[in-house]
């Protein structure tokens, strides 16, 4: 290579074949894409949120595209199970940011381009309304309903198009959200998490999940903060006892605790006779010196099962069922790690994470032993940790199927920007991905997107409605973490009524703080001066997010549809007797007209693409 001019440092061959490379790539994309939009694909600034299984694959199509202003943000660190599907990462990745590992994976298919990238929360007050006001487009790769729905909110906020996305299995689906042209994240109500009855968790278990579930409970109860809404909060005051930071045995801890629930508390349960009949027998208590000595697979599995698939093939550690005396074993060391130095300043603070080797261990040993206590079939720690977190396999196809045509989508609504034309008259679509049954034997299936729905209580009418079972039962603070942030998705809420503060999210918990500000997060609805059919003003100004929410009291809400205590309506349902046969038939014949129409609309956008 010749040096450069005068003064100046000679090129280096890394730099000069980078060079080649992206001025070749350039004029690729040029030629797909021409001149005009590959300027406005140049020039654009993007966030991108979440580097997984989608957002891997995004970024790599979003520079190759040509995209070279790109901002990523990722709470993540990579896991081993994660090389399978997420290929910018490597083994000599794990425990690294995924955002940090993604950006430099990338930035190699295009030196140019500048991928900045962010290890943190998307829910952390710095990735606010002004953060995102930066951004032309925010497209989002995340697998989390909660930082859907935040992101959606600072989006709305801020008037930035959305580019929305997911994956479930072989489905995916890809979307674009823009403040009052289409519907947003949340005009539809998501299928939430299922919720089980409280007798059926804490007495009457007959599935794997409800003693999962049980045992996440547990584990926050044990080493987490006070947390009223626990199902087994009637267990709080004998947890506690062993929920300390001083220096302490933790395997005689964890004796002590196994004592508790798979011997004792167990025999009371098995004492309460009308739970029990010839089909459902009661339970049978487990002694920690029996079950350590156990090398059966218990009361179902049988030793046969145990180490071994049913043809007898080899099977990966986490695979195999563990012996009864593996389980108690296992749950004892769980608790003396908790109670490690390593670990003993987070008692009192923590809660359980899938992806926590010592709280995923602590989980599985104890549903496991309830398990044995119902003779319920137990579980290798793969299916336990697939069900606790709530896992449906990903596909690899799927996400690259899916961030391909986020980029496609993109690019529509960039070009529709630019022109200063509506988003719903432009090329942009909702893209559903159908395999292995696909509508028509087609495995992508684009429709039109939809209007918002004046009824939203996101971006609509911002009216909610919550339906309790008993005023005086729900403390404020109770009421603003379980209905206000989880039911309802805000982050952060403050909570009015009659213009004054009922809640802040500054003070979650009684103190002389919140006292001097007039705050009682330990008083009730009732306390409050709330009656049935007041009107609360909700306000997150992390997400740029209010609304009113209406509180009416129902005392004969069902506990079996509603075990949380409390019913939410974020959106006006039709009546049931609207949905009479002729109202089935018009929504039949306008969706089959509409697919027509999107398959006509599809080869469009094929042909305007190429």
């Amino acid at each position: 290579l010749k040096p450069c001019g005068s003064g100046s440092a000679p090129t280096s061959r890394a730099d000069a074949m980078n060079g080649t490379k992206t001025a070749d790539l350039n004029a690729a994309v040029k030629r797909v894409l021409g001149q005009e939009r590959y300027e406005l694909v140049k020039n654009a600034k993007l966030l991108v949120v979440g580097a997984g299984g989608i957002g891997c694959e995004l970024l790599k199509n979003l520079v190759l595209t040509g995209f070279e202003n790109i901002e990523v943000v990722d709470l993540d660190t990579i896991d081993v199970s994660n090389l399978n599907r997420q290929f910018l990462f490597r083994r000599q990745h794990v425990d690294r940011s995924k955002a940090e590992v993604a950006a430099e994976a990338v930035r190699q298919l295009r030196p140019g381009a500048s991928v900045v990238a962010h290890h943190g929360n998307v829910k952390d007050p710095k990735f606010g309304v002004e953060f995102v006001s930066k951004f032309d487009v925010v497209v989002n790769a995340l697998d989390n309903l909660e930082a859907r729905r935040h992101v959606n909110r600072l989006c709305l906020a801020t008037e930035k198009p959305l580019l929305e996305a997911g994956s479930t299995g072989h489905l995916g689906q890809v979307t674009v959200i823009k403040k009052g042209e289409t519907e947003c994240f949340e005009c539809q109500a998501k299928p939430t998490q299922k919720v089980y009855p409280y007798c059926t968790i804490r007495s009457t278990p007959e599935k794997p999940v409800h003693c999962l579930t049980w045992a996440k409970n547990l584990f926050d109860l044990c080493f987490g903060p006070e947390d009223e809404s626990n199902l087994l909060s009637d267990l709080a005051a004998e947890m506690r006892q062993f929920q300390t930071q001083e220096e302490v045995d933790g395997e005689v801890v964890g004796k002590k605790i196994f004592q508790s629930l798979f011997c004792d508390d167990i025999e009371k349960q098995a004492a309460l006779e009308d739970l029990w009949s010839d089909k459902r027998p009661p339970p049978q208590p487990l002694r920690f010196e029996e079950a350590a000595a156990r090398t059966d697979g218990g009361a179902q599995n049988g030793s046969a099962a145990v180490g071994q698939g049913q043809n007898g093939e080899a099977m990966l550690e986490t695979q195999k069922v563990p012996t009864v005396s593996g389980d108690a074993k296992g749950f004892v060391k769980a608790v003396a790690a908790m109670y490690a130095p390593a670990r003993r300043g987070l008692i009192g603070q923590s809660c359980f994470s899938k992806d926590d080797p010592i709280s995923m261990d602590f989980v599985h040993c104890a549903a496991n032993l309830r398990m044995e206590n119902y003779r319920i079939s137990r579980l290798s720690r793969w299916d336990a940790q697939s069900i606790a977190g709530a896992i449906i396999p990903a596909v690899a196809s799927t996400n690259a199927i899916v961030a391909g045509l986020e980029v496609v989508q993109l690019i529509h609504v960039i070009a529709a920007v630019a022109k200063k034309q509506p988003i719903r008259e432009s090329q942009c679509r909702t893209v559903w991905v159908r395999y292995p049954e696909p509508s028509r034997k087609k495995i992508l299936q684009p429709s039109s997107l939809q209007n918002p729905n004046k009824d939203c209580f996101v971006c609509g009418a911002r009216t909610a409605r919550v339906a309790v079972r008993s005023f005086a039962d729900w403390k404020i603070a109770a009421f603003a973490k379980s209905c206000v942030q989880s039911a309802m998705g805000a982050h952060r809420p403050a909570i009015y009524h009659n213009s004054s503060c009922i809640h802040d999210p500054e003070y979650p918990e009684a103190s002389e703080e919140a006292e001097e500000e007039g705050l009682h997060p330990e008083w009730s609805l009732t306390e409050w001066g709330l009656s049935s059919g007041s009107l609360l003003q909700v306000e997150d100004e992390g997400q740029g997010f209010s609304c009113n929410l209406v509180v009416s009291e129902d005392p004969e809400l069902s506990e079996e549809q509603f075990p949380a205590g409390f019913r939410v309506e974020t959106a006006a349902a039709p009546p049931a007797e609207q949905e009479d046969g002729a109202a089935k038939r018009k929504a039949e014949e306008a969706a089959a007209a509409e697919e027509a129409a999107a398959a006509k609309r599809a080869k469009q956008d094929v042909v305007e693409l190429e």
